[in-house]
């Protein structure tokens, strides 16, 4: 709230987590307006004006947790190339009890699509294969490597503990490179995983 108020971070929570968790869930409540959109009321139903404050971040948390869903379908299908066993590990996903932390205000759920999606780009590199010295698919394969050390980067920027998971990532960025550059490839992964965390 401090910074859709526009007084800046909260300067306590500066030091205990990395701060672009606020930054985007102030980002996304003020594209929506909140909590001036829902006419809180000053002297009215008090219960009613908080209840309904309180759903906007739950809901925009759930629609983030059927993100997390999807990539986890997507990350499947691409690896295995079946679709059944895609749907099972969505389902196993979406309805295991770890998973219902991922719809409340947690950072964790804001975390984990920025995690999903790099895996996902990893998974990607893979089915780009160059075949005569293709430049544009050469290009496609640094992009897609970039933005999964981006999207890793900023998902150590929301929470610190996914740290532990650059090891699992660029090993899939490692072996999904079919190309001879592997080293290359990698260290070009890591520019963004280590730039963006270095911000906090």
């Amino acid at each position: 709230m401090s910074i859709l108020e526009g007084t800046g971070l909260d300067p306590l929570a500066r030091y205990a987590a990395p701060y672009f968790g606020q930054i985007f869930l102030a980002g996304v409540l003020a594209i929506v307006g909140y909590p001036d959109s829902l006419n809180p009321s000053d002297g009215g139903d008090v219960l009613h004006s908080v209840q309904t404050l309180y759903l906007v971040p739950r809901v925009l948390m759930g629609l983030l947790a059927v993100v997390d869903t999807f990539l986890i379908y997507k990350i499947t299908e691409r690896r295995y190339h079946n679709r059944n066993v895609a749907l099972i590990a969505a389902i196993l996903f979406a309805v295991m009890p770890y998973g219902w932390l991922f719809r409340r205000v947690f950072l964790e759920t804001i975390q984990v699509p920025f995690l999903l999606t790099s895996i996902l780009l990893a998974v990607y590199v893979k089915d780009l294969k160059i075949e005569n010295n293709d430049n544009t698919i050469r290009y496609k394969t640094i992009l897609m490597i970039l933005l999964s050390g981006t999207f890793l980067g900023l998902s150590i920027f929301t929470k610190i503990p996914v740290f532990a998971m650059i090891p699992a990532v660029g090993f899939l960025i490692y072996t999904n490179n079919t190309n001879g550059h592997k080293l290359r490839n990698l260290g070009i992964w890591f520019i963004p995983v280590l730039l963006i965390p270095l911000i906090w």
